[in-house]
C-alpha cells in the first residue's frame, strides 16, 4: 500500500534528513456523482472553539455509561473476590437475599463475600427464614436451610343450616358459617353437630400456605315426619310428655325410640311406642279412641292393704282401678293386724272416683318391762303413765321411746301381733359409760399408720406364775390384778420406720453383718426415756393430751390429764393380753408345753448360733436375728410378736413385790424407780425360762434385742 510506514532501522539507527521524507497529502473525499463534501464551506474552526454545548441529556447518558462502568467494574471484583456455597433449600424456588439484594447463583451454587453474612429466604406461601452463616474461600461449603409453611384457613359452610357446632380434633371451634383461622399444614378430624340434623364428621387436609380451603356440608335431617289422625278428631298428641298439639297433625319428630300418646278426655287413651328413623316418614291415621272406663282412686288408713276386685287381686293401697262403667264393682280390703272391709263401687264412663277406707285395727296385748323402772315411756311419741305397764295396742309396728337422765335414750320398734296373747318388750337402758363403750371402734389408726386393737377390760386374772412352774424365777411373785378400763393395744411392735418419722438418724445397728435396720422390723436399741418420748410425739400428731410429763428432754412422772395419750402397756395389761385365753392363763406363746411349735415365733433357733450361746437346736424359724413385724400368726387378740422378735418395753418401774391376796385395780407399778419393767421374749432368747409368758426382765439402757409397742386407755 502507498501508506506503508517502514519500521526504523535495527540498532538504533538514524532517521534520514526530512527532506529525504515524502509529503503524504490528504486528497478530498468526493462522493460518487456529485462534488467533494467541502466544496463551497468556510474553513473549519478549532477543536475545542466551537465544541458542543453540554445537554442535561447529554449529562445523564455520561452519568449512566460512568454508573454501568463502576457496575461492571464492582461485578468483576465481586466475582474475584466472592465463595461458592451450597445451599440447599426447601422448598426449592426460594429465594436467598443478603441486605435486600439477591444472592447470584451460578449453578447449584450460590456466590457470597467471605464473612459473616446475614441471609434473608424467603418463598410464597412460607414464613420468611433469617439466617446467619459464616463463609469462607472454600468451594465445599454447604447449607441446608427448611422454611416452615404459613398455615392456612378453614371456611365451613352448612347452609342452608345454621347453628352447627363446629369440632376439629374434638375442640370446639365455633358455630357454621365459620372462618378457622391459622391451621397449620396437615390432616384434620372435622366435626360437625347441627340441631336437629346428622352429624357429620370427615378428614380435612389443609394444604396451608396463607390458603382458604372451603368445607361445604350438605346435612341430612335427623327428623322424620309423622301423621297422626283420630276417631273421634280434636285428641292431643303427646311425643315423650311434650304436646304437640291436635289431631290431624303432622309433626317433624327426632329420631329415636319415642313415646306417643293420644288423649281426649272422656276416651282411652292411645300409647305406642314409636322407633323413628331420619327421613322415612310414618302414618297413623286409624287411631280409634273407645270410651274410656271409670277409673277409682282407692287409699286405706292405714295404708298397704291389699285390694280385690270381685275375685281379682289388684295390688296394695293406694292404688288406681279401671271399673267397668254402669257396673258396680264389690272391692274387699285386707290388711294384717286389722278387720276386713268392703266397699260397693259404681262410676260413670270416664269418670274418676277418689275412695278412702278406715280400718279397724285389732288390738293385742303388750307388756312392758323396763330398766330403770322409773324410767319414761313413749309409744308412738306418747308419753305413757309408767313404764311397767301392759297396752292394748294395734296390731303392727309401733314407735318405743325409753327416756331417763344419766341414761343413753334407747329407740327401737316393737311389732304386736294381733293373734299371739301375751307379749312382752324388754328394754334395758345403758348408762352413758355403757353405750360410750358399746361405740367403741374395735381398732384404730395412728398418725405414723400403726393399727391398735381395743381390748375390753374389765377382767380379774393373776399375774406371775407358781414356784412349782419349771424355769420360774423369784421376781415372779403371783398377784391378784383386776383391769377395770378398756384399752388400745398396738397389734405390732413399733417399726424402725415408723420410729424414725420421731427420730431420723435412729439405726437400730447391726450383728456381725446382720442387719437390726430395715424399715419394716422392730426398732431396738431405744432406751425406755426414747420409748415413752416417742409416746408423746404421737399424741401431739393425732392432737392427743400427752400421757407423760416431759422436762428439758427427760420423762419426769405421768401427767394428771394423761388420759387417753400414747403410752408403754402397763405390764399388768401386757401380761394379761399376752397369756389370757379363755378362763385360764398361757404359759408359751404357743401352749402350756414344751417343745416349740413349728412356726411359733423368732427365737434363738439354729441360725442364730454363731451369736449367742445358748438356742433351740430343734427349731428353725428362718431369722437369725429380728424378723420384719407380722413374720407369725396373731395371738387370738389379733397382736403379733408378744412372744420372740424383740423384748418390750413396759410403763412400770421395775420391783420385786411380795405375794398378795390383794387386788391391784388397774396398777401403773411404782412411782420411781431405776430400771423398768421388760416383758417378752426376743430373737436371742432359747431357755425355758426365758420363753414363759411370765418372765419377768428389767434394764435402763438400749439393747439390741428389745423395743416396745404403743399402747393407750379408751377413755
Amino acid at each position: 500500500m502507498g501508506n506503508e510506514h517502514t519500521p526504523p532501522p535495527a540498532g538504533g539507527a538514524r532517521r534520514p534528513p526530512p527532506e529525504d521524507r515524502r509529503r503524504i497529502t490528504p486528497a478530498a473525499f468526493t462522493p460518487y456523482g456529485g462534488p467533494p463534501a467541502d466544496a463551497g464551506r468556510r474553513p473549519r474552526p478549532h477543536p475545542w472553539r466551537n465544541a458542543p454545548r453540554l445537554t442535561p441529556r447529554r449529562v445523564a447518558g455520561i452519568a449512566a455509561l460512568c454508573a454501568a462502568t463502576l457496575c461492571l467494574a464492582a461485578a468483576v471484583l465481586f466475582l474475584f473476590l466472592a465463595g461458592a456455597a451450597q445451599i440447599h433449600l426447601e422448598p426449592p424456588e426460594s429465594d436467598v437475599s443478603v441486605a435486600g439484594l439477591p444472592v447470584p447463583k451460578v449453578g447449584r451454587r450460590y456466590l457470597l463475600l467471605p464473612g459473616e453474612r446475614r441471609l434473608k429466604i424467603t418463598a410464597p406461601g412460607y414464613r420468611a427464614l433469617r439466617a446467619t452463616v459464616f463463609i469462607e474461600d472454600d468451594d465445599t461449603q454447604s447449607f441446608s436451610f427448611t422454611l416452615e409453611k404459613l398455615p392456612g384457613r378453614l371456611r365451613v359452610d352448612t347452609a342452608p343450616v345454621s347453628g352447627a357446632e363446629v369440632l376439629i380434633d374434638n375442640q370446639p371451634r365455633g358455630v357454621a358459617p365459620l372462618l378457622v383461622e391459622e391451621l397449620p399444614p396437615g390432616a384434620y378430624q372435622v366435626k360437625i353437630v347441627p340441631p336437629r340434623h346428622l352429624p357429620h364428621e370427615e378428614e380435612v387436609l389443609i394444604e396451608g400456605g396463607g390458603k382458604e380451603q372451603l368445607l361445604r356440608v350438605a346435612l341430612r335431617p335427623a327428623w322424620a315426619e309423622i301423621r297422626f289422625a283420630s276417631t273421634p278428631p280434636g285428641a292431643e298428641v303427646f311425643i315423650d310428655d311434650e304436646s304437640l298439639g291436635h289431631t290431624p297433625l303432622s309433626a317433624e319428630i327426632l329420631r329415636g325410640e319415642r313415646q306417643a300418646v293420644v288423649r281426649l278426655e272422656g276416651r282411652r287413651e292411645w300409647r305406642r311406642t314409636l322407633i323413628v328413623v331420619a327421613g322415612e316418614p310414618q302414618t297413623f291415621e286409624d287411631i280409634v279412641l273407645p270410651p274410656a272406663a271409670a277409673t277409682v282412686a282407692l287409699h286405706s288408713v292405714p295404708e298397704g292393704a291389699s285390694v280385690t276386685v270381685g275375685e281379682e287381686y289388684r295390688g296394695l293401697t293406694p292404688l288406681e282401678f279401671a271399673a267397668t262403667p254402669g257396673e258396680t264393682a264389690e272391692v274387699r280390703l285386707f290388711k294384717q293386724g286389722y278387720e276386713p272391709a268392703s266397699l260397693s263401687v259404681a262410676a260413670r264412663s270416664g269418670e274418676r272416683r277418689a275412695l278412702t277406707a278406715r280400718l279397724r285395727a285389732k288390738l293385742a296385748p303388750v307388756s312392758f318391762v323396763i330398766e330403770p323402772a322409773d324410767s319414761q315411756l313413749f309409744v308412738n311419741g306418747k308419753l305413757q303413765e309408767k313404764a311397767n305397764i301392759t297396752l292394748r295396742l294395734p296390731a303392727g309396728r309401733h314407735r318405743v321411746e325409753v327416756r331417763r337422765e344419766g341414761y343413753a335414750t334407747e329407740r327401737r320398734v316393737v311389732v304386736a301381733f294381733a293373734d299371739v296373747e301375751r307379749q312382752q318388750a324388754r328394754i334395758r337402758l345403758q348408762s352413758q359409760a355403757e353405750r360410750r363403750r358399746a361405740e367403741r371402734r374395735d381398732e384404730i389408726t395412728t398418725h405414723a399408720g400403726q393399727t391398735l386393737a381395743l381390748l375390753r377390760a374389765d377382767v380379774e386374772f393373776t399375774l406371775g406364775a407358781s414356784r412349782r412352774e419349771p424355769g420360774r424365777r423369784a421376781n415372779e411373785s403371783l398377784r391378784k390384778i383386776k383391769l377395770s378400763k378398756d384399752f388400745y393395744l398396738g397389734r405390732h411392735e413399733v417399726t424402725n420406720a415408723e420410729f424414725k418419722q420421731f427420730k431420723s438418724d435412729h439405726s437400730a445397728g447391726s450383728i456381725l453383718g446382720y442387719s437390726l435396720d430395715d424399715d419394716k422390723r422392730p426398732v431396738a436399741l431405744v432406751s425406755w426415756q426414747e420409748a415413752a418420748r416417742y409416746c408423746n410425739w404421737l399424741s401431739g400428731k393425732d392432737s392427743l393430751p400427752p400421757f407423760y410429763r416431759e422436762q428439758g428432754g427427760e420423762i419426769t412422772g405421768v401427767n394428771d390429764a394423761g388420759g387417753v395419750g400414747y403410752r408403754l402397756p402397763t405390764e399388768a395389761e401386757w401380761a394379761w393380753a399376752a397369756r389370757a385365753r379363755g378362763d385360764g392363763m398361757l404359759k408359751f406363746p404357743w401352749g402350756d408345753k414344751m417343745p416349740v411349735a413349728e412356726k411359733s415365733g423368732n427365737f434363738a433357733d439354729a441360725s442364730a448360733a454363731n451369736i449367742i450361746g445358748r438356742i433351740l437346736p430343734d427349731y428353725t424359724d428362718d431369722f437369725t436375728v429380728t424378723a420384719p413385724v407380722g413374720s407369725f400368726a396373731a395371738n387370738d387378740k389379733g397382736l403379733f410378736d408378744m412372744g420372740g422378735n424383740v423384748a418390750e418395753w413396759t410403763h412400770d418401774f421395775y420391783e420385786v413385790a411380795p405375794p398378795s391376796n390383794a387386788t391391784a385395780v388397774d396398777p401403773l407399778g411404782p412411782k420411781s424407780g431405776e430400771f423398768h419393767v421388760i416383758r417378752g421374749s426376743s430373737w436371742a432368747h432359747g431357755t425355758v425360762t426365758e420363753l414363759r409368758l411370765s418372765y419377768r426382765d428389767y434394764g435402763n439402757k438400749p439393747r439390741n434385742d428389745v423395743g416396745f409397742r404403743i399402747a393407750r386407755f379408751a377413755e
